[in-house]
């Protein structure tokens, strides 16, 4: 026979009969609702993380690419202790060194140019320190075009720039390295490593720095990915095609024009590289127009696509306007990709009393 419950006991029961199944499925329910909004808030800010990296990115990449032209755009016109480039014989006037020979390490189109031109002589066209290839006239244009071809295919509606100028610090004479030696009435290029005699005993002898930036379709790491690329000068007298960055989409380029007569040193308009006003051949051109300054536009673009992302704005640069486009064959803005426009305005050091230059 059982002995009689006490309250105590009851209490003790109760203790240990557990959960029951209602009170289990609503432990249950509660938890899910709390663990669901926990992996709500991981995926939301790994998501907000992708876009803040993604954006600190681009912006890097941007500075990183001024930062790489500005200091060469700023020595433009600079021929060590020559402030004449006109008085430095270039390929074509008389007394130049026939053995200095400029080539290209991609396709040499220079033959097809009009009027004809040798690749040495574009080159080292020393009376034109900053030029800029527009495109609307086509970076292989037969006469405003870059004869060097592009590594793979320049990017289309994208300018291409020219810089040319001594290097910033003197150097030693090397074989094989296209050189300028100055003094401050006159120079001489040369490339066999003997500075050149006849000169003031204070002449300096410079590496000569021709650098063209374009915007190649592909990249060494991905043809699919567009990148800023240079053309530079270095030893044998090889054109050399090096890239700079990959993710610049499109480089837009506008002269900072002082157009009055006599210039008062302040730019008037910004236009672009074949305006008629900078175009010697064309009508309404002012022969005492001055560059003073470079303006740059860049479009940076991710190196990869954004899941359930698109990019519909269109970018209104100096030039053209460009619109993104579905990922397709022949789309060379896809719409799947997150981009960044920047720019920025580059005061020209050298080119305080030039004239613009010709074109060739």
């Amino acid at each position: 026979m059982h002995a009689p419950s006490t309250p105590l006991t009851l209490r003790r029961h109760l203790r240990e009969s557990g959960l029951t199944l209602i009170e289990l499925m609503l432990a249950m329910l509660i938890g899910l609702f709390l663990l669901l909004g926990t992996l709500t808030v991981f995926t939301q800010s790994r998501a907000n993380f992708r876009v803040s990296d993604s954006i600190a990115r681009l912006q890097e990449n941007a500075r990183f690419a001024l930062d790489m032209m500005e200091p060469d755009l700023r020595l433009a016109r600079f021929w060590g202790r020559n402030a004449t480039p006109g008085a430095i014989p270039g390929p074509t006037d008389p007394g130049f060194p026939a053995g200095v020979v400029i080539t290209c390490d991609t396709v040499d189109n220079s033959g097809a140019r009009i009027p004809p031109t040798t690749y040495t002589a574009w080159a080292l066209n020393m009376l034109q320190d900053v030029w800029a290839v527009d495109e609307t006239s086509g970076y292989g244009h037969n006469r405003l075009g870059i004869p060097c071809a592009a590594n793979s295919a320049a990017q289309p509606d994208s300018d291409a720039l020219v810089v040319r100028h001594a290097a910033g610090q003197t150097n030693i004479p090397a074989i094989g390295r296209v050189q300028v030696h100055v003094d401050h009435l006159t120079g001489q290029i040369f490339n066999n490593g003997i500075a050149p005699t006849g000169f003031d005993p204070l002449a300096q002898t410079h590496n000569v720095m021709v650098n063209v930036y374009y915007v190649d379709q592909g990249s060494d790491l991905d043809p699919n990915v567009p990148s800023l690329r240079v053309k530079t000068l270095v030893n044998g007298g090889v054109h050399q095609d090096q890239e700079l960055i990959a993710g610049v989409e499109n480089l837009q380029v506008q002269f900072g024009v002082d157009t009055d007569d006599p210039n008062d040193g302040v730019v008037d308009r910004y236009v672009d590289a074949d305006h008629a006003i900078i175009n010697p051949t064309n009508a309404g051109t002012i022969p005492t127009a001055k560059i003073r300054a470079i303006r740059l536009w860049m479009l940076m673009r991710a190196d990869s696509q954004e899941n359930n992302f698109q990019d519909r704005a269109t970018y209104t640069s100096p030039d053209p306007v460009i619109n993104t486009c579905a990922p397709a064959p022949g789309c060379n803005y896809p719409n799947n990709i997150r981009r960044l426009a920047v720019s920025k305005t580059i005061f020209l050091r050298n080119n305080r009393s030039v004239l613009l230059s010709t074109l060739p």
